[in-house]
């Protein structure tokens, strides 16, 4: 076909005469699924074929068209890591379905402001799940999620039988009573055709609903794991994740490069803090990726990933939802006798992978990156738009096309709210709001978010959530949410203009926000203030008071109608424990 040069972002049209099937892409090597859930405490887990999960994949698509379900007609999924959710979202790929999902630990709001964008008409779910060696019911929740999205016709539950009420109109279907399906003909559509959407957060309205493409995210993913982080045929890899974590989607990938797909459902920490390591020992794994979070949780308990014993197959660690200290990254390195290949890398939800990250053949320094990945154009810039110089702290920017740029915002019909989130500061420039800086070995150190948006243990978590769990408290006449660093991740610290500053009214607080959003939105912190610090137009400086808690200089001071605020707020950020 014709070649078409692409000018500047936001435009981002690849291959526009290819037709790609990416669930034959995925499934061609033919690899196996191990997968392991927390209770098997010896991590020996179930194996399953190429054949049964094109089994299952069939089976499910047959569900689809009974259903009544057409191309772009979206499904939705509440479902912990585990063969039947992978089922599910490869036989939506393969359907021409748009998939989203949520992770079981959802509270409600949280899961119906993000489904309810989407009008699905097919949602598969389960009524508990296990963390922490402890099982939560979730029916109540998926009767809620029922009520409030009307648009679901077809439900199918997966685990335990149970009475779910799913209201007039919707038919419950159980796993087990799948009907047989005759295989899978895969349909071949354009490189740009909507494949998932990935939901994150900002710091106004519901979450936004980004559109990935199926041949952006194969070849994104291809890069970035057979290339950046060296999977090979007959790897076994696992990146620990719960299905509300992007990381989920690109585990989904790794089937197309050949290697076996090991998945770990449940927490990582249970029954102690090695176990995703005794698990990799288990497993026999080349690769195990898991957030630096929980790296940092075992350094800091004081325990070495020595006393697991063999790991001699182990060859990549992969890390990535928050930055990895020069400590914690050099800790590592000490752990393995130098002998392992430590990968870190970053991007987000937003593009479904990563802009900076490892390279094989490159020495590796800890605190950094080693460098912008393959097709990525990315600079580290000043307010003036201008290339910082090496240890000079910027914005990180990414200045031409990329496969993986999303479509756009689900519901944003002009593409007003993706230019404003993406390119409203630099035209043709993506902004992804993040702190960085370049260094003299040519590698990037990322220092955190630049905009007010939280990143909670690789997390990201929009302000907006937080307030909406607080919007029927009376008590309650202002509210401002932040993240600090904090023992080598953040927190969150909450302001409050109220008429009750009781522990009681707190702990009440902190119930409701887990209630309503998840365990991660709870803030650690909470300060009552006589007022807080806003705009001209009104609108909420949360970036003012983030600098303030980053011990950074106070950006656009002038923009704010009331700046003498600020002093109350920077005593409670100085005494805060």
């Amino acid at each position: 076909g014709q070649a078409h040069q692409i000018t500047s972002l936001p435009i981002s049209t690849f291959f526009p005469q290819a037709k790609l099937s990416y669930v034959e892409n995925l499934l061609a090597p033919k690899c196996s699924l191990s997968i392991v859930e927390e209770g098997d405490l010896t991590d020996g887990g179930t194996t399953y074929s190429h054949a049964e999960l094109v089994d299952a994949i069939s089976r499910i698509e047959h569900f689809f068209a009974k259903a009544g379900l057409v191309e772009n007609d979206c499904a939705v999924s509440i479902l912990p890591i585990g063969f039947e959710v992978l089922a599910f979202v490869l036989a939506g790929f393969d359907f021409g379905s748009i998939m989203a999902g949520a992770s079981p630990e959802f509270g409600d709001s949280a899961i119906i402001s993000r489904f309810q964008q989407l009008q699905p008409k097919v949602l598969i779910a389960t009524s508990e799940y296990h963390w922490n060696g402890k099982s939560s019911n979730r029916k109540e929740t998926i009767e809620n999620v029922l009520s409030a999205i009307p648009s679901i016709k077809n439900v199918i539950m997966v685990g335990r039988k149970c009475d779910v009420f799913a209201g007039p109109g919707v038919q419950v279907t159980y796993w087990d009573e799948l009907i047989q399906s005759r295989g899978l003909a895969f349909t071949r559509r354009n490189f740009d055709h909507p494949t998932y959407v990935l939901f994150t957060s900002g710091t106004t309205g519901v979450p936004k609903g980004l559109i990935h493409r199926a041949g952006g995210v194969l070849l994104k993913h291809a890069v970035e794991q057979r290339l950046h982080c060296d999977i090979r045929p007959g790897d076994r890899v696992c990146f620990y994740s719960t299905t509300g974590w992007m990381m989920w989607n690109w585990s989904i990938s790794i089937l197309a490069t050949g290697a076996d797909l090991v998945l770990f459902d449940g927490s990582p920490n249970y029954p102690d803090v090695l176990r995703l390591f005794h698990f990799t020992q288990a497993q026999q794994l080349t690769h195990l990726g898991l957030s630096a979070r929980l790296l940092d949780v075992i350094r800091e308990s004081g325990r070495s990933i020595k006393e697991v014993g063999d790991l001699a197959k182990l060859r990549t660690i992969m890390v990535t939802g928050s930055p990895l200290s020069a400590s914690t990254a050099a800790w590592v390195l000490e752990q393995f006798d130098g002998d392992i290949f430590l990968a870190p890398f970053s991007g987000g939800t937003d593009i479904a992978g990563s802009f900076v990250g490892p390279y094989p053949n490159l020495p590796y320094h800890p605190g950094e990156m080693q460098g912008p990945l393959l097709g990525m154009d990315v600079d580290i810039v000043d307010q003036s738009g201008r290339s910082c110089e090496s240890g000079e702290l910027g914005e990180l920017v990414c200045k031409s096309p990329f496969p993986s740029v999303p479509l756009g915002i689900w519901g944003d019909k002009e593409n007003a709210r993706f230019n404003a989130t993406y390119f409203h500061t630099w035209p043709g420039v993506w902004v992804h709001g993040d702190f960085a800086s370049k260094t003299e070995f040519g590698g990037v150190i990322i220092h955190g978010r630049s905009d007010a948006t939280l990143n909670i243990s690789g997390v990201r978590i929009g302000t907006g959530e937080i307030y909406s769990a607080l919007d029927d408290v009376p008590e309650i006449s202002g509210v401002l949410a932040i993240a600090q660093p904090w023992n080598g991740d953040q927190r969150i610290l909450l302001f409050l203009i109220s008429t009750d500053t009781s522990e009681e009214f707190i702990q009440r607080l902190k119930s409701q926000i887990r209630a309503k959003t998840s365990p991660r939105h709870v803030p650690q912190v909470i300060n009552f203030v006589s007022d807080l610090p806003r705009t001209f137009n009104g609108k909420l400086a949360e970036i003012a008071v983030t600098d303030l808690a980053n011990n950074r200089p106070v950006r656009n001071l002038a923009s704010l109608a009331n700046p003498e605020c600020l002093e109350e707020l920077s005593r409670f950020l100085l005494k805060s424990p």
